[in-house]
């Protein structure tokens, strides 16, 4: 069985020794990637429809490891026991549902010592989450896969609002970037930063065809966004310290 490269990722994040829930776990590739390491004690694979739940226990009686890996059926975290698992793992979602699963399972946070992200869009959304609920970043990093950037979020309780304090990046550019990507100055994350400028100007010329007083009032608030992100190419491109 191989595992991606975006789901390789995802498994550096992860602590050894620890009982890992996978939440969205699909065909299960993770745990199984992680159990033959000998990398986790347990996993647990959560799916919610019918087929992806199938799949994931099919992959794991294949793989022979049925008595490390259990496959159970459910909406998020309803199919944890409190206290059970050491270590979450939501990824392959967007920022909105994986920041809503963690919300609406919150009692069964209780024991877990590390929540391991990777949101497919609205990072920002899973960081604002983060910072509302007690949760701090400790590890970041992107993965590029087939065209397309991944970021993983690794967090653990704690705060810690100096990490929203960097400039030049104002406060709304670290929660979409990423404050400890920014910090340590990723290799990626120029990549990431035009993905974020080019998506600004292509709104931004749509906007001005528009010929309203309300279309004007969006383009000169884009034009102070575009700005803004301009600013941060001189840090991004200088030699890293």
């Amino acid at each position: 069985m191989k595992c991606s490269e975006r789901l390789q990722a995802v498994a550096r994040w992860v602590p050894a020794g620890a009982t890992v829930a996978d939440i969205g776990a699909d065909h299960a590739h993770l745990l199984i990637h992680l159990v033959l390491r000998e990398r986790i004690k347990k996993g647990v694979a959560g799916e919610l429809n019918k087929g992806p739940y199938e799949n994931a226990r099919s992959q794991v009686e294949r793989s022979g490891l049925s008595d490390r890996i259990e496959v159970r059926r459910g909406d998020g975290l309803s199919v944890l026991k409190e206290g059970e698992a050491d270590v979450i793992v939501i990824a392959g979602m967007g920022g909105a549902l994986i920041a809503s699963i963690l919300d609406r399972g919150r009692k069964k946070l209780s024991g877990v010592r590390r929540l391991v992200l990777q949101p497919n869009t609205g990072g920002e959304r899973v960081r604002q989450w983060l910072r509302q609920n007690g949760w701090v970043p400790v590890g970041e990093s992107l993965v590029e896969e087939g065209g397309t950037l991944y970021e993983i979020i690794a967090a653990e309780r704690g705060e810690d609002e100096a990490l929203y304090r960097q400039p030049p990046a104002t406060e709304e550019q670290l929660l979409l970037l990423g404050p400890l990507l920014w910090k340590e100055k990723h290799p990626l994350l120029t990549k990431r930063w035009l993905q974020e400028l080019a998506a600004r100007e292509r709104i931004l010329d749509r906007v001005r065809a528009g010929r309203t007083e309300e279309a004007a009032r969006r383009a000169a608030q884009l034009e102070q966004e575009i700005a803004q992100w301009r600013r941060l190419r001189k840090w991004l491109f200088e030699e890293n310290p």
